[in-house]
């Protein structure tokens, strides 16, 4: 079975004020940690999207690592970069894992318990985290088709109906915490004890 993981970091970090994709956690930066995480829990190959400040992001990413693709679109919201993702595909893979750059903290458990259930079902899986739908999400590659749909920031949740889908309860509500200010990144690192 062959899992691609797709990681998205095309955006422009406005809320935050500067650069979040080169934040830096643990020995990594947040976009790095992403990928480590997909590598460990066995995503191949990984795709990194893109956008806002692509080339001072990508001069970080080795090429061993993961493919980089650009995201010209990004501004016009998360949709264009799963587009984006899904796209830079190539051959045949059972599914995709999308996951969120300022997101450094998500598991290799959570991940791979997450692809696991997308390949045992086939369906889209959503992890629930705290009664709130959360990341990363598999979709299975029958659904792939869909994104071509999609529009805006709303991301993947507008195709997710069209497909099969289920969820998956996870209960460390950490894991749904994202970056979106320097006080997030603050508290989450604190918490990790970094």
């Amino acid at each position: 079975m062959k899992v691609v993981g797709i990681v998205l970091a095309a955006g422009g970090a406005s809320r935050f004020g500067e650069i979040k994709q080169l934040l830096p956690w643990r020995e990594k930066n947040l976009v790095n940690t992403v990928v480590e995480t997909a590598q460990i829990a066995g995503l191949d190959p990984i795709i990194v999207v893109l956008g806002a400040s692509a080339e001072q992001i990508r001069a970080t990413v080795p090429y061993s690592s993961a493919q980089v693709v650009i995201n010209p679109d990004w501004e016009q919201g998360q949709s264009t970069s799963l587009k984006t993702g899904v796209k830079a595909i190539s051959g045949n893979v059972d599914g995709a894992l999308f996951l969120l750059c300022d997101q450094p903290q998500i598991s290799v458990n959570l991940v791979s318990s997450v692809v696991e259930e997308g390949l045992r079902t086939g369906k889209v899986v959503v992890p629930v985290i705290d009664d709130r739908r959360a990341n990363p999400v598999y979709f299975p590659a029958v659904c792939f088709p869909l994104f071509e749909t999609l529009e805006g920031d709303a991301g993947g949740r507008q195709i997710v109906s069209a497909c099969p889908h289920t969820t998956l309860i996870w209960m460390d509500d950490w894991m749904a915490r994202d970056i979106d200010t320097p006080g997030d990144y603050l508290d989450l690192r604190e918490h990790f004890g970094l």
